[in-house]
């Protein structure tokens, strides 16, 4: 299948890529510095572009058979980068009549989904405007007419694959999950449909 990846060169958008590649997909790789994206393969894309802007999105998103963003912001100050962002990705698709999108957000947009710590806590003495711009970027998802699956992981680890992950719709079962099991994830949604026009939480 043809599948871009937004936030390519981002430390989950890799992974993706990575394990599309492996598993024979055409993979184009939608990144804001193209030598970030560090794999070389016959069947890899790179576009190289501002999320913010509309006409490199476009190009991306073009003739896909899905679309998976693993976009994040750096920034802890307000921001709307984040669903701006989306919203260019949800209307290029839309465009291009590309039906599918697999997006990577985060548990705690819902508030009760997380730990209490990282509920009541962190997020709203440290990540307050950060959760705030994924909020609205879900709401832009769940109001668009996609084929859509917001998955939200808890907090992301750089420990190799497990494939023992959990899939679960309310309250994460623990506090950490590897970035490389939500990759695998977010490319089986790609054709698996059980979960489409959800939010479910990822977890070990």
């Amino acid at each position: 299948m043809k599948i871009a990846v937004f936030g390519a060169s981002e430390r989950t958008g890799i992974l993706i890529v990575y394990q599309a590649l492996h598993q024979g997909h055409q993979v184009t790789a939608f990144t804001r510095v193209s030598n970030r994206v560090t794999i070389t393969h016959k069947n890899l894309r790179i576009v190289e572009g501002n999320m913010l802007d509309y006409a490199k999105v476009k190009e991306a998103v073009g003739g896909q058979d899905a679309v998976l963003s693993a976009l994040g912001v750096e920034s802890r100050t307000y921001t709307s980068d984040l669903s701006e962002g989306t919203r260019n990705i949800i209307h290029a698709m839309e465009e291009c009549h590309v039906k599918r999108f697999i997006c990577q957000s985060s548990a705690g947009i819902l508030k009760k989904d997380a730990g209490f710590i990282f509920s009541k806590i962190i997020i709203p003495i440290f990540l307050r405007e950060v959760f705030e711009d994924k909020k609205r970027q879900a709401k832009l998802i769940q109001d668009s007419n996609l084929e859509w699956v917001i998955v939200r992981p808890v907090d992301l680890t750089l420990a190799p694959k497990t494939n023992t992950y959990k899939v679960r719709e309310d309250k994460p079962s623990s506090r950490k999950i590897p970035r490389a099991d939500v990759a695998d994830f977010m490319i089986k949604c790609v054709t698996d449909r059980r979960y489409d026009r959800t939010m479910p939480i990822l977890c070990s």
